[in-house]
């Protein structure tokens, strides 16, 4: 037994092990800047032209639900629509670029160990689960980022809809989606470039009423890098 597979003495173990599954894969360039967000909680930050984006799934099957905005301009923001209509896909792929709703290249897919994403529905919020599950006052994505996105006058309805790696939806025969759990391991990570300076936002989704997180919400790890 390796000592990913045995229960943490405590919680500082557990953060060592956490750095450590963080730390896995090689980096894509000179780290800047690491961090992990915890369970259900979220990041505000900003990423300049050039730099790269990783996420990093510590405990696995867990999803971080990102949006972002040119940071010049607020108003230019990720517009998921013109993403796969200019990329010609629905399920986007290594070197495909998520555009603004200006039509303007914000981050190239530069590289993952998980090719699983989703990239065309919305994210959740108080209102999709007190619909879809019947239960109120939950944590959520939405919420997360107008908390995170607060500091620069960004409210709720002025979010987009979120970019998610390693999120699994399928698509039944009969045209029903379906969330599934993912297919991430610990150290599972999304590597995305800045094609210009943005402020970016990460929700690490809370959802625990369906399977998108394997029932349970666990740690993401975020590092900024400079490429080699």
């Amino acid at each position: 037994m390796n000592s990913q597979d045995r229960e943490p003495a405590n919680q500082h173990e557990y953060l060592v092990q956490e750095r450590e599954i963080l730390r896995l894969h090689p980096y894509p360039g000179r780290v800047l800047t690491e961090w992990i967000i915890p369970p259900k909680e979220y990041s505000a930050f900003l990423v300049h032209r050039g730099q790269i984006l990783r996420l990093v799934d510590i405990a696995g099957k867990q999803v971080p639900d990102i949006v972002c905005f040119n940071a010049n301009d607020h108003t230019d923001r990720l517009n998921q629509a013109n993403s796969q209509l200019l990329n010609k896909r629905r399920d986007l792929t290594r070197g495909n670029v998520l555009y603004s709703v200006g039509c303007n290249p914000m981050l190239t897919i530069s590289d993952y160990s998980n090719e699983v994403s989703f990239a065309h529905g919305s994210m959740c919020s108080e209102e999709l689960n007190r619909l879809r599950y019947g239960v109120a006052n939950t944590r959520n994505c939405r919420d997360n980022f107008a908390m995170a996105l607060e500091a620069w006058s960004i409210g709720k309805r002025d979010i987009p809809d979120a970019f998610v790696p390693f999120m699994r939806v399928e698509v039944e025969a009969d045209g029903t989606m379906e969330i599934r759990e993912p297919t991430t391991v610990p150290g599972a990570y999304y590597d995305l470039r800045a094609e210009m300076d943005l402020l970016v936002a990460v929700s690490n989704c809370p959802q625990e009423l369906n399977p998108c997180n394997g029932y349970e919400a666990t740690s993401i790890g975020i590092v900024l890098c400079d490429p080699d």
